[in-house]
């Protein structure tokens, strides 16, 4: 399992905050949660598309013989010079 690290930033308005329980209703009354959700969402989109991405020139190989029977994942990659190699 994958671990995401969020960090969040909400903006304060110094001149409404003159106690703790401002501070409290301040920071409540932000979507805190929302952004949170947000962030994640955004960031497992991100990872997601990152697969994708590593497995659009990926094939599944079948081989069977006579003896044996397997199969895998052959991916193709790029060369130094831009080619298509597996």
């Amino acid at each position: 399992m994958t671990t995401r690290k969020i960090n969040l930033e909400i903006e304060l308005c110094d001149s409404e905050i003159n106690s703790i329980e401002d501070l409290e209703r301040e920071i409540l009354s932000q979507d805190i949660i929302g952004k949170i959700a947000e962030k994640y969402l955004n960031s497992l989109q991100q990872e997601i598309a990152q697969q994708i991405a590593n497995k659009e020139g990926s094939k599944r190989i079948h081989i069977k013989t006579k003896n044996f029977e397997f199969n895998f994942k052959a991916r193709r990659t790029l060369d130094e010079n831009g080619k298509k190699s597996s």
